[in-house]
C-alpha cells in the first residue's frame, strides 16, 4: 500500500512538471508568471535622444501643414518642434517634442496634440503609441494612434 501511494505521488509530481514544461514550450505562461497585458506597454517618461533632428523637424512641419485647419491644436501649433520615433517605418512609436512650458505644459494639451497626431499619422500598421513631451523633456501625455 505504501509503495502504491509513493508511485502515485511520483506520478503526480511528474505530471505537474510535464504540464509546466508544456505550457512554457507552447508559449503559454505558467500561472505564477506575470506578464503585462498587450495594452500595458512600457511608456517612456523622458524624451529619448533624436537620431535625426532634421528629419524630426521636417516631420513636425509636415504634420503642422496637414493639420493647419484643426482648431483643436491651432493654439498649440507654435509649440510643436519635432516628431521622432520612426512611426512611419513600422516601429509604432512616435515622440512629439514641444516647447510647452509653465501653464501650457499640461496633460490636456499633450492629449490634444496626441489626438491630432493620431488622426494624421501614416503608420504601416495603423496602430502604435504617441508620447508628447514638454520643453523640459518630461512626458505630458502618452496615447495610441
Amino acid at each position: 500500500m505504501e509503495d502504491r501511494v509513493r508511485r502515485t505521488a511520483i506520478n503526480l509530481a511528474l505530471l505537474v512538471v510535464v504540464a509546466a514544461g508544456s505550457a512554457v514550450t507552447a508559449g503559454c505562461d505558467a500561472p505564477w508568471v506575470s506578464r503585462p497585458a498587450p495594452d500595458e506597454v512600457i511608456t517612456v517618461s523622458t524624451l529619448p535622444p533624436d537620431d535625426d533632428p532634421e528629419a524630426s523637424r521636417k516631420a513636425a512641419r509636415s504634420f503642422l501643414r496637414e493639420r493647419a485647419d484643426d482648431g483643436t491644436i491651432y493654439a498649440l501649433a507654435d509649440a510643436i518642434k519635432a516628431i521622432s520615433g520612426g512611426w512611419e517605418k513600422g516601429t509604432d512609436r512616435a515622440f512629439v517634442a514641444t516647447d510647452l512650458n509653465g501653464a501650457r505644459a499640461t496633460s490636456e494639451n499633450g492629449r490634444l496634440i496626441a489626438n491630432a497626431f493620431a488622426s494624421w499619422t501614416n503608420s504601416e500598421t495603423g496602430r502604435g503609441r504617441v508620447s508628447v513631451f514638454a520643453e523640459n523633456g518630461e512626458l505630458l501625455y502618452a496615447g495610441h494612434f
